[in-house]
């Protein structure tokens, strides 16, 4: 699956883009308890890219295999279709969502459908393949795929980060709860 290692590789980049400029330098969602919810989805998005970036450039999924493949990326679809729900309320108070974040977004959706094509075309008869799960690299650079077993590691880690800053904020008021709060208090004050 050649084609599709290398969208992957830049589906990666974009990825680590939008975590590193956005996410973390930008808006620092993982201090905002108004982000919970949404760290709470990106911290699934850790294991599925991790299990994308190790599989696809380096195994063949025959039979269940390949299906188990596609519902991996039906599962990162609605992954992405709730963090999109969530992104406009969890970043409201810290300015809202970026032209170029939201720019980004597109790209990597329009990447990912091509990913996914890639994958179907390249290895769509594989499906009705007996069920089996080897090892037989994509013919690309050993590099590559040494990067994207890197990119796994880095995004698993990601996701973990995500769910530990969540998890830690669990606790702590949102603040659109603590403004409302506030506003219901001065209203009652007749200010």
């Amino acid at each position: 699956m050649a084609v599709a290692t290398y969208i992957l590789f830049v589906l990666g980049c974009l990825g680590a883009t939008d975590i590193a400029l956005y996410h973390s330098f930008s808006h620092g969602i993982r201090q905002h308890p108004d982000s919970r919810a949404e760290l709470i989805v990106h911290s699934l998005r850790g294991p599925t890219y991790a299990m994308l970036f190790v599989v696809i450039p380096n195994f063949v999924m025959q039979g269940a295999f390949f299906w188990c493949l596609l519902l991996l990326f039906v599962v990162d679809v609605l992954i992405s279709i709730v963090d999109f729900a969530l992104e406009r309320e969890s970043r409201r108070l810290l300015g809202g969502l970026p032209s170029g974040e939201y720019v980004l977004h597109i790209m990597l959706a329009m990447l990912f459908g091509a990913l996914v094509t890639a994958v179907c075309l390249e290895a769509g008869a594989w499906r009705s393949l007996p069920s089996r799960f080897y090892y037989q690299p994509a013919d690309v650079p050993a590099l590559l795929r040494g990067v994207l077993v890197v990119m796994a590691v880095l995004v698993l880690i990601s996701g973990i980060q995500d769910a530990m800053a969540a998890w830690r904020l669990y606790n702590i008021p949102e603040r659109a709860t603590l403004l409302t709060e506030k506003d219901q208090r001065l209203q009652s004050r007749g200010r």
